[in-house]
């Protein structure tokens, strides 16, 4: 039974690492452009959600490397503070996109957005 789990450890080690070279692959070969990664659709830059990404590749580093330097290879006790830090991240995320739609729908109702097309007759 160990040994099972240790080949089934391997083959989905060796699936995600493949996945995520044809990832990596993909964005050199452009076919996953990153360019508005961290934007919002009007192109300004979104703090919530850099803040997002960073503090997600920080925490999943550290426990990869913290899991790497195990011996034997077992998944370490995560802080209550580290998941308090990326829920707080993560609903600053989720704050801040409720606040961008509720102010397009807001602007929208006002006629603040676009005006409709004109049937092109003078009134």
């Amino acid at each position: 039974m160990q040994i099972l789990a240790l080949v089934m450890g391997w083959i989905i080690a060796i699936v995600m690492g493949f996945l995520g070279l044809a990832i990596v692959w993909f964005i050199f070969t452009g076919k996953i452009n990153l360019a508005k990664l961290i934007s919002e659709p009007n192109g300004d830059a979104s703090l919530s959600r850099f803040q997002f990404l960073i503090f997600t590749f920080v925490i999943s580093m550290s426990v990869f490397l913290v899991v790497v330097g195990n011996v034997p290879l077992k998944l370490p006790e995560i802080p209550t503070g580290v998941y308090a830090l990326l829920g707080i991240s993560g609903g600053s995320y989720a704050i801040s996109k409720g606040i961008q739609v509720s102010r397009d729908a807001s602007s929208q109702e006002t006629g603040g957005g676009t005006p409709p097309p004109s049937s092109g007759t003078p009134t």
